[in-house]
């Protein structure tokens, strides 16, 4: 190749003079690069949502009354009093009692209907007895 038929070639091409600003090529990851986060994305996330409405209740009975707490970031705390309470309700699904847990409903007196609702309760006919024990002593 001899230097004349270079620089022939070189004035061929043509360079674009572009302003700074401008764009010339924006380039992100390929989503291929995220394929085994995409397959597995189903996994992680139903373990996110289990601790955090794990952590979003928590139900305290004391001698006297029974509080509510709801909420991780914002908190919704409900008392109610043992002597207050009508009735308990407790429901356990055929694998809910395999496990040993269940749901638990009370209702006071002061409303129609149940006062609060929890799902997933460990022992719940324990925690049942628990509060009719508490209601009996402070009925006298």
């Amino acid at each position: 190749m001899m230097p004349n038929e270079f620089e022939d070639s070189q004035d061929e091409i043509e360079y674009n003079h572009v302003d700074e600003d401008e764009i010339i090529l924006q380039v992100q990851p390929s989503w291929w690069n995220f394929f085994w986060h995409l397959v597995f994305f189903f996994l992680i996330v139903p373990l996110i949502i289990a601790l955090w409405q794990r952590a979003s209740l928590k139900i305290k009975v004391y001698s006297d009354r029974i509080v509510f707490e709801k909420g991780v970031l914002s908190k919704d705390v409900k008392e109610v009093f043992c002597a207050d309470v009508r009735t308990i309700d407790v429901r356990q699904s055929f694998w809910q009692r395999i496990i040993g847990i269940g749901d638990i409903a009370l209702a006071t007196s002061g409303t129609s209907g149940y006062e609060e609702e929890a799902h997933g309760i460990p022992d719940p006919l324990g925690l049942k007895n628990i509060i009719y024990r508490q209601k009996r002593k402070h009925a006298k």
